[in-house]
């Protein structure tokens, strides 16, 4: 695990702590946390007696936990991390690619979560295979889709803008596939932090190009939020 013990950008309205689990499932070539998707070595682990330490002297501060990767649900370990979390009296935000929507939906059914920030890559169909870098069953994608539709707990969708993965057609299927979702987040690019050096030279959209994407989105769900910074 490694740790950042202060954020004001991983929650929204709320200051957190965020802990990173390495590994990912995907190998989306455009990831801007691959180091910590591919579990590099060259990582400073962090042990739990240190963060729980850490958290306890923020405690008074701090908002909730957020768990982020990588891909936290693929670990077996979620539950236990969550429940060590929860026991000290935080709230934990989850950010997940959505595909282990059986996990989700134990770690939503013990209480073990408050929000989960999920993921979209792209279209939910062929394109979606190229956005991650391997062959998926979209089966389970959709099944968290419906989860978090449900309103059982609060959540958000999330897509990151990236040329060529992301498009106007792309954003109108996406929203197409989350009807009346509570929020639909469209994130900036970061091309200088990407796995691939193909991505590392994308130009990132502007904010004229984005403002379309957003008229796009809104008749489908109940708000879209922008994050990060638009020439």
């Amino acid at each position: 695990m490694s740790f950042i013990e202060t954020s004001l950008i991983d929650w929204d309205g709320k200051l957190t702590s965020v802990i990173f689990l390495g590994g990912c499932n995907f190998k989306c070539p455009f990831c801007q946390n691959y180091q910590i998707a591919n579990d590099s070595k060259k990582l400073k682990a962090v042990a739990w007696e240190t963060i729980e330490e850490k958290i306890r002297e923020k405690r008074a501060w701090l908002d909730g936990i957020v768990l982020t990767g990588g891909e936290p649900c693929m670990h077996p370990e979620i539950f236990g991390l969550c429940d060590r979390i929860k026991k000290l009296g935080f709230k934990i935000k989850i950010d997940t690619n959505g595909y282990y929507p059986y996990v989700l939906m134990q770690l939503k059914d013990k209480k073990l979560i408050d929000y989960i920030a999920m993921d979209i890559k792209t279209a939910l169909d062929h394109r979606y295979e190229r956005a991650c870098g391997r062959k998926l069953e979209l089966g389970l994608i959709n099944r968290s889709i419906q989860l978090l539709l449900t309103g059982e707990l609060d959540y958000e969708f999330r897509t990151t803008l990236v040329p060529g993965i992301v498009g106007a057609e792309e954003i109108k299927s996406i929203v197409e596939s989350i009807p009346k979702a509570r929020l639909f987040a469209l994130q900036q690019f970061v091309p200088e932090n990407c796995r691939t050096n193909t991505y590392r030279k994308k130009k990132t959209y502007n904010r004229y190009e984005v403002e379309k994407f957003i008229a796009l989105a809104k008749p489908y769900v109940k708000e879209v939020r922008l994050r990060g910074k638009f020439s």
